[in-house]
């Protein structure tokens, strides 16, 4: 089913249950269902058609969710930015999706103003400010607002077909240039299914997502509910000092988020309300190394962790119910397979390390404008991730490293992601980033980039290692940070790192 039917489902069989509460304010599935239609039409009578792209750089909001509702009915591709990206990374992503409209919203009308950002030709602009009021002195801008208000709510009837066009989203950049990911309304549509069965997540339930909606994280907290017939809540922005009343306003019971904004909240004082939420379940990524701190001292029933990416989607998720096992993301969510293959492509047995590989659907179509990545990733139905790992006997998955993160110490093969999970399990270790850097003799010598809460000293932290690695995996250098360089998305940029360490230099700190 695609998800522009289940949201018409959703609309005649849960018409006067909320579907966003957003900062106070909530939204029915009948009110949304007619809003995301206005806006359809209005798109529409601003000459947007089936395949064009209209990007989205807008705060969480209703109004986002409506626009980017009205995109997929209209037909149109939905590509989103985060607003605070640099002018220049903005007018390489607007540049390559070539956009022939974005929509803005006030907050962030100094950002579409700005005489370092570049346009691409005939991409218009246009203001859509909270609560469907007029964008005021809209200026050159389009009053997008003003026109979904003054669109007909009649029926849309057409609709897309599985294969086409749906989503342009672009990866957060770890490695450098974003590339454009571009997905089909067959995949859109099978997103958050999974999280029914495996989370367990219902009708009554409502998902909180505190990371912005143009993050996959958000939108996994979006479709999930709609998937449910439940409810989804989001703020604005993410504040540890008002997290905990934002859950009690919210009535949430599933919270998406991910293990740094979780460990943050692992740094504020312990109170009550934090004990007596009505949270069960939490999707934390990357949150493994930290979950028995945030069962215990949160009370929450259940903590899962899940593998996937911006271009492979959600490929696994530790079950409700069942034991976490050390070091592992969990099994296949239902539909995807895995295979572990070596350089050859050959199929790997149980236990052997090799590239991960999927067959999902949920998986992207292609990179967007760029045949030859999209050939190299994609071959006989499979995507290959340029991730390393091995399963078990059961299936479960074992995330060992990205391919080109791996650091070759002498003789010995090492994962990043092993010595970083484990500082991570120091108490005062807010964040953690490993890399390899040159050594003249060894090849490679292993650095570790620390952002503790209070005082550490890398004797303190070689010591906590030692007892938990191997002697050849534990870093030799360190260096004490405020904050690792990171993507909008959170991601740190440990290509920022490497090039300071081949250059000699710090670019951060």
């Amino acid at each position: 089913m695609l998800i522009l039917e289940l949201l018409r489902d959703r609309a005649r069989q849960r018409t006067e249950h909320t579907f966003i509460h957003h900062e106070g304010r909530r939204l029915t599935y009948a009110a949304f269902d007619e809003a995301s239609t206005r806006a359809a039409w209005a798109l529409h009578g601003l000459g947007v058609v089936p395949g064009d792209r209209v990007t989205v750089a807008m705060a969480n909001s209703i109004e986002y969710l409506v626009a980017l509702f009205g995109i997929l009915t209209a037909g149109a591709i939905y590509h989103p930015v985060n607003a605070k990206l640099g002018a220049a990374e903005l007018t390489f992503i607007l540049g390559h999706a070539e956009p022939t409209l974005l929509i803005s919203d006030p907050t962030h009308r100094d950002v579409i103003e700005s005489p370092a950002l570049t346009l691409p030709a005939g991409c218009r602009t246009a203001l859509f400010s909270p609560a469907y009021e007029s964008s005021g002195d809209a200026g050159r801008h389009i009053d997008f607002g003003a026109a979904v208000a003054a669109a007909s709510a009649a029926p849309w009837t057409w609709m897309p077909a599985a294969g086409d066009p749906s989503t342009l989203l672009y990866t957060s950049g770890t490695t450098g240039r974003p590339k454009g990911v571009l997905f089909h309304h067959g995949s859109t549509g099978a997103a958050g299914k999974h999280f029914l069965e495996t989370l367990g997540v219902t009708a009554d339930d409502v998902v909180l997502a505190v990371t912005p909606l143009f993050h996959g994280n958000a939108w996994g907290a979006v479709v999930t509910a709609l998937q449910a017939g439940g409810t989804v809540a989001y703020p604005v922005s993410f504040r540890a000092k008002d997290f905990w009343d934002l859950v009690e306003s919210t009535g949430a019971t599933v919270l998406y988020t991910l293990g740094t904004i979780l460990a943050i909240l692992l740094t504020h004082p312990p109170s009550q309300r934090e004990r007596s939420s009505g949270l069960r379940v939490i999707l934390g990524l990357g949150s493994a190394p930290i979950r028995d701190r945030i069962i215990d001292r949160f009370g929450v029933a259940h903590v899962a962790e899940c593998f996937g990416s911006t271009d492979a989607g959600v490929v696994t998720i530790t079950p409700l119910g069942e034991a976490p096992r050390e070091g592992s993301a969990g099994p296949p969510v239902p539909g995807v397979e895995i295979v572990v293959r070596d350089d050859a492509g050959n199929s790997l047995p149980q236990g052997e390390i090799g590239e991960i590989t999927i067959a999902s659907p949920h998986r992207m179509a292609e990179y967007f404008r760029d045949p030859e990545q999209t050939a190299a990733a994609l071959r006989d139905g499979w995507f290959f991730t340029g991730d390393l790992g091995y399963l078990d006997a059961d299936g479960w998955l074992y995330f060992v490293d990205r391919k080109r993160d791996v650091i070759r110490r002498g003789g010995e093969n090492m994962s990043s992601v092993q010595i970083e999970k484990t500082l991570r399990e120091h108490p005062r270790v807010v964040e953690a980033a490993v890399i390899g850097v040159p050594d003249d003799v060894l090849g490679q010598e292993v650095k570790a980039f620390v952002v503790a809460d209070g005082e550490l000293s890398a004797e303190e932290l070689r010591a906590f290692a030692a007892e938990r690695l191997a002697k050849f995996q534990v870093p030799r250098l360190w260096e004490f940070r405020d904050e690792l360089p990171k993507t909008p998305t959170q991601r740190v940029e440990k290509y920022k790192l490497r090039e300071e360490s081949d250059r000699g230099k710090r670019l951060l700190g």
